[in-house]
């Protein structure tokens, strides 16, 4: 038995297993031939229990959830666990379906591995991930860097103090007497995210190199804020003021609901991903309604259109700490990557590797490519602020 074969077995023995186990046993599962898994498995199940008869769909299913507690995958119905089970499935133990390129990292952050796969390469340099990082600039031009300054009241914009916490600002207004209208933004750059409150108690998350600019407080008709970048909203309901965000040409109108807008101008699309309530997007003489779980998808010739029973998960993973690749190329993990943690990137290779992999954005730069890198179609280096994609 061949060290990859014995490995196998060993991980399928073991009650808890590591991050790189993990994606070294999914990705091994992919690439490994239906018929050889199959014997791998009858000499682990049948032979090594006395037991002379066929595995049963009963006792497929059985071994199947074994490793699906094992791997910790996600129980709900998302459309990436439908992509695992009809594509990393094999032979009767996982339900007879072949594999097209997946590989499927868990949301763990431990990657220590097997002594016999020990000798994983080194990166002569690493990179930490980003964190709470943000700028704010004042009415009157002052830029505050909120990374360096404590917690506690920043300024007092027209009636609004402006309050620091942790990796969070709010603003309370007081709505005693006039008001001045001025603005605030709050920028993240490259390796930076942040929260806002804004003075009507919406809550907006800004991803990194994003920008949101908003009044200290909202005395018109309209709540009305603009952004750059990525954002997630989760919008305070007030019927006689509707919440308008703005988008270069284009805006998102709702009353109260939460949804994500994507808005790099690196990426193809403009996508407003709506998780509840509704929205109406526009831009010029195109609108749409959008409704739970749809997305409108804003391309650069200014057409529109509607995308039903996407995975929402999926647009706000990065809201919650993941990266979240689904049947994503080698350009949109590494747009991901650098603007996460503010690097370039170098191709000295073409990579046509489609990659399906939900990984922490807490990990270190050199524990995320170590993951991609478990597919066997791409390599990877780290010099300076750069990722190098070798052949």
């Amino acid at each position: 038995m061949n060290d990859d074969k014995k490995y196998l077995l060993e991980l399928l023995d073991k009650k808890e297993l590591t991050f790189l186990e993990k994606s070294w046993l999914l990705n091994y599962i992919e690439h490994t031939d239906q018929d050889v898994l199959m014997k791998l498995l009858e000499d682990q199940f049948i032979n090594n229990l006395n037991d002379p008869q066929p595995i049963s769909s009963e006792r497929s299913i059985k071994i199947l959830t074994d490793i699906h507690q094992k791997i910790h995958l996600p129980k709900k119905t998302s459309n990436v666990f439908h992509l695992w089970i009809r594509r990393v499935a094999v032979a009767a133990c996982f339900i007879g379906v072949m594999t097209t390129g997946i590989l499927y990292l868990i949301k763990r952050n431990t990657v220590n591995i097997a002594a016999n796969h020990s000798k994983s390469k080194t990166f002569s340099n690493d990179i930490n991930a980003g964190g709470e990082k943000a700028t704010l600039t004042l009415a009157n031009g002052a830029k505050v860097i909120l990374d360096d300054v404590k917690n506690g009241t920043l300024s007092k914009q027209g009636n609004t103090k402006v309050i620091k916490t942790s990796g969070k600002l709010a603003y309370r207004a007081n709505n005693n007497g006039l008001i001045a209208s001025v603005y605030n933004t709050l920028s993240t750059p490259r390796g930076g995210h942040y929260q806002v409150v804004l003075p009507d108690g919406s809550k907006v998350w800004l991803n990194a190199a994003s920008s949101i600019r908003f009044p200290t407080a909202f005395t018109g008709k309209e709540r009305k804020v603009e952004i750059t970048g990525e954002a997630y909203f989760e919008v305070a309901k007030n019927k006689n003021s509707p919440f308008v965000v703005k988008i270069n040409n284009s805006e998102v109108r709702v009353f109260g609901t939460h949804f994500n807008v994507m808005a790099y101008n690196d990426e193809a699309l403009v996508k407003t991903t709506l998780l509840e309530g509704s929205v109406q997007f526009s831009n010029g003489s195109s609108s749409c309604m959008l409704k739970p779980g749809e997305q409108s998808e804003l391309n650069k010739s200014g057409q529109v259109k509607v995308v039903a029973n996407v995975d929402v998960d999926n647009a706000i993973a990065w809201k919650n700490n993941l990266f979240y690749f689904e049947d994503a190329d080698i350009d949109d993990v590494m747009r991901q990557l650098s603007r996460w943690y503010d690097v370039d990137v170098v191709y000295n290779k073409k990579v046509d590797e489609r990659f399906f992999a939900e990984i922490p954005t807490t990990s270190k730069l050199s524990e995320v490519l170590k993951a991609l890198e478990l597919t066997g179609k791409v390599n990877f280096d780290i010099q300076g602020r750069k990722i190098i994609i070798n052949p």
